[in-house]
């Protein structure tokens, strides 16, 4: 499930702390809130419902919603998706649903005696994506050869064409967790956790610093070019409780975002300094 990837793009929070002011019974003003994010060429696992909870709360505690009817629709085609095993998890195990750039998809979902529905057209790929160089040699890192900002310049860059500032984001796969790793622990300990995702950014480029990677060997890096409903989601994600207005939403009859991405993905590799 590529759940990680999304949440590190943090926009549920923006939508979960809204509440409808209706009166009645509790059951009449709950709101589903829908996060479905499809990837072209990718398995269908990423939609997650929750409900909404009232202004002040903390968004991060809303229920999952685990008995709604969901069902994706392409034309006349049509898929009931399948509850995965992380609460508030949905998708389709299958592969008769194939994910294309071009693609209109409807995403229906019925919850609380009511049905919440959103459109997104599957984007194209980003165009010229391409790396600065296919291999990185990596210095052996030794207490005696270690220096402070040693590690600055070595990174690689991952670069793309992007003339309307369309946002994209960056995910790095290490292929070979067997490899090597890059810092022995009295290192790892003074870095942090390394990061292997982006956040999304308006740039033609990211780059790829040694010290966002664990492991020598191949690598992926895969840019993903975002949908206009994820980019305006995105770029109103900070809401103040106190500020009634709800954050942008494209699913009527709940709140939330339903939106597609299209990627392309480029290899490289990094190798030992001096290894034959």
């Amino acid at each position: 499930m590529k759940t990680g990837k999304l949440a590190l793009l943090a926009v549920s929070a923006s939508l979960a702390a809204c509440s409808d002011t209706t009166t009645g019974p509790e059951d009449d003003a709950r709101q589903v809130v829908v996060e479905a994010f499809l990837f072209a060429g990718e398995p269908v696992d990423d939609i997650r419902l929750t409900r909404t909870v009232p202004l002040g709360e903390d968004p991060a505690l809303a229920a999952t919603v685990d008995d709604a009817i969901v069902t994706l629709t392409r034309g006349s085609e049509r898929w009931l998706l399948n509850r995965l095993e992380e609460p508030g998890a949905y998708g389709y195990p299958d592969d008769d649903l194939q994910v294309r750039g071009g693609d209109l998809f409807r995403i229906e979902v019925e919850a609380f005696g009511r049905t919440a529905t959103g459109e997104t057209i599957v984007p194209g790929p980003p165009d010229g994506v391409q790396l600065d160089k296919d291999s990185l040699a990596v210095p052996e890192l030794t207490p005696g050869s270690f220096q402070p900002g040693a590690l600055q310049s070595l990174q690689v860059t991952v670069s793309w064409e992007n003339a309307g500032s369309i946002l994209h984001f960056v995910d790095v796969e290490g292929l070979d967790p067997a490899a090597e790793t890059i810092f022995p622990d009295f290192i790892r300990e003074g870095v942090g956790r390394f990061r292997i995702r982006s956040a999304p950014t308006e740039e033609n480029f990211h780059a790829i610093g040694l010290r966002q990677l664990e492991h020598l060997g191949r690598h992926r890096a895969i840019v993903y070019r975002v949908n206009q409903e994820y980019a305006e989601l995105y770029n109103n994600r900070v809401q103040d409780s106190r500020d009634l207005n709800e954050p942008p939403s494209n699913i009527r009859g709940g709140l939330g975002v339903f939106s597609a991405f299209n990627s392309v993905a480029r290899e490289f590799d990094l190798v030992r300094a001096g290894a034959s």
